[in-house]
């Protein structure tokens, strides 16, 4: 099996539930760093469920909050899953979980945030 793979994290801040609330350029930055800074336990995650499924592949969008204050990343579901692997989609909350902004808002935040997954040929 080949042990290489590609996964790109993008982002789509507030696409739903975010209202009028608005982020701006330094807390989207904020966000998308502390999810690259996540990319390696991602990658594990997505690695282990290659070795059970060596084709394994697709978009998993997780949709979180970033508490007020905190910024502690929280509520995290997954809305989508194209890759279908439990064991993927609960390693993956559980990395996210671990997150929290670097600079945290007076206000909660929504968030949704796409992830592909693509075993490398």
């Amino acid at each position: 099996m080949n042990s290489s793979l590609a996964i790109s994290l993008g982002v789509a801040l507030c696409a739903a539930g975010c209202g009028g609330a608005g982020l701006g350029a330094d807390t989207r930055a904020d966000i998308s760093a502390r999810m690259t800074s996540a990319q390696q336990p991602i990658a594990a995650c997505y690695h282990a469920g290659l070795k059970t499924n060596r084709k394994l592949g697709g978009t998993m969008v997780v949709a979180f909050a970033a508490a007020p204050d905190t910024g502690q990343f929280q509520d995290i579901q997954v809305t989508r899953d194209e890759l279908g692997d439990p064991g993927v989609r609960q390693c993956v909350i559980d990395a996210v979980g671990k997150l929290k902004l670097a600079r945290p808002q007076a206000t909660r935040l929504a968030i949704s945030y796409p992830i592909h997954f693509a075993p490398n040929p």
